[in-house]
């Protein structure tokens, strides 16, 4: 099953234990209780992550939390890296932009960033938790995009579209069905947390509000009244952040 960010954000509290997984086309990410261990244990390869856990492991402390979070952290910068140079150089090298430098980090509320003077693309790591390999492509092609158009004007989209519909395995693809990709992408909210309470100071934060100790969702949904009754229009986070449903 695909990481359902809404699941968990209004279930678990942004607590991460055995129950948390993601399961996505670039990157299946699993944490296991295991006995006859006394600290955390990782065993990876390229796409596939599975974290260890002592079984009498308290999780709901802030000690293991940021322990877990460090290590799961490290672990998926590492897939999200290699999975984005070769992608990313890749789709760069058929349209003629080689020798691109590709970095990931946790950059706040950005996915992408594009250094066009530097030949420089960097990504938020959680992004590879995006459920399909599809959302990953159109980030990089939106990157890529901007070595031709530096804003986001009606010519940048255009470019973004060409790029995206003349990749090899796009070939299918239609104007259409690279609009509702867009949209679902626009749309999804793994991404939208994942990327926040990967920075350690929400976590901190979570901790100092009791928000743990009370069980706090991390998110709540936002109605609208309408004549077919209460309408969910959007998510409100502890963190400030709304998620609009579209």
């Amino acid at each position: 099953m695909v990481f359902d960010s809404e699941k968990w954000a209004l279930s678990f509290y942004g607590i991460i234990d055995e129950h948390f997984a993601v399961d996505s086309e670039l990157l299946k990410l699993h944490i296991h209780r295991k006995e006859s261990i006394r600290k955390i244990q990782v065993e990876r390869d390229l796409g596939n992550l599975d974290i260890y856990i002592p079984t009498n492991w308290e999780m709901e402390t802030y000690q293991n939390q940021e322990k877990l979070r460090k290590v799961m952290s490290a672990e998926v910068k590492w897939q999200a890296l290699n999975i984005f140079s070769r992608r990313t150089n890749l789709i760069a090298n058929s349209i003629g932009l080689p020798n691109l430098k590709v970095s990931v980090c946790v950059i706040g509320h950005f996915m992408g960033k594009c250094y066009y003077m530097e030949n420089h693309i960097k990504y938020n790591q959680w992004t590879i938790c995006y459920p399909k390999k599809e959302y990953v492509d159109l980030l990089i092609c939106h990157e890529l995009a901007h070595f031709y158009q530096h804003n986001h004007s009606e010519q940048f989209w255009d470019k973004l579209e060409h790029i995206y519909l003349g990749l090899e395995d796009n070939m299918q693809c239609t104007r259409e069905t690279f609009q509702q990709l867009s949209d679902e992408r626009r749309t999804n909210k793994t991404v939208f947390l994942l990327r926040y309470w990967g920075r350690q100071s929400y976590l901190k934060d979570f901790f100092d509000k009791d928000f743990v100790k009370h069980k706090t969702p991390l998110i709540t949904p936002i109605y609208k009244d309408t004549s077919e009754g209460k309408v969910e229009i959007a998510y409100s986070s502890n963190f400030e952040i709304r998620f609009w449903q579209g």
